[in-house]
């Protein structure tokens, strides 16, 4: 390319129109920054200032460790309270496992508590009538095992029916009447070993009726 045509295509270019228009390309950039436009400064920090959006300031505080742990936490299953029934503690036990569950609003229906009174005095009713003492006739023995399921199935479709036969050891005393006297249940105490099937049964059923009286007296509702 001969050098003398370069230097008339350069002579012939308006560059006063360049420069206007590279200013006011600076102008329109200077702008951007400076929040009249996309702000770019603050775009590089997470966010917009003015009437765009902003970055949440707790985000930051989450990656440093700041969120709740505690919710993500899987809450305790709750075990039964170790209790044996015996005719001097079952009144006051009693009341203590109703007044506690109404401090923590986690009090059953009467129609409940009442239910379950029911079927264990079904039992009672046989038991009642059977003249020898110690232990209990087979088919007796095989009601109780049916009653144990039955609450087991009860405490499994009501979270407050749990909780109430786990705090009353309710359970335990149940199934407790049948393997008193089994070697291997060392669980259970010397004590109660001696007594007999039939008065082992007999005391649950006082213990029972203790719970739907003082259910009663402490504000025990249907709803």
């Amino acid at each position: 390319m001969d050098l003398s045509s370069i230097r008339e295509e350069i002579m012939d270019i308006d560059w006063k129109a360049i420069d206007a228009k590279k200013k006011s390309s600076e102008s329109f950039k200077q702008k951007e920054y400076s929040g009249g436009g996309n702000n770019m400064e603050n775009k590089s920090t997470g966010g917009y200032s003015g009437g765009g959006y902003t970055k949440s300031s707790n985000c930051a505080g989450n990656r440093g460790g700041n969120f709740n742990k505690s919710a993500s936490v899987p809450k305790a299953e709750e075990k039964e309270a170790v209790f044996w029934i015996t005719e001097e503690n079952y009144l006051d036990h009693a009341e203590k496992v109703i007044k506690d569950l109404k401090a923590e609003n986690a009090m059953i229906t009467t129609s409940q508590i009442r239910n379950i009174l029911a079927n264990i005095s079904d039992i009672f009713n046989v038991v009642q009538r059977t003249k020898q003492s110690g232990d209990l006739p087979s088919e007796v023995r095989s009601k109780i095992r049916e009653l144990t399921m039955h609450c087991y199935y009860a405490a499994g479709r009501e979270e407050k029916v749990k909780k109430f036969f786990l705090r009353s050891s309710l359970f335990m005393n149940l199934k407790g009447i049948l393997e008193a006297s089994s070697e291997a249940n060392k669980e259970i105490p010397e004590t109660l070993r001696k007594v007999g099937e039939k008065e082992r049964f007999l005391l649950l059923h006082k213990y029972m009726e203790s719970l739907v009286a003082f259910h009663r007296f402490y504000g025990g509702k249907d709803s």
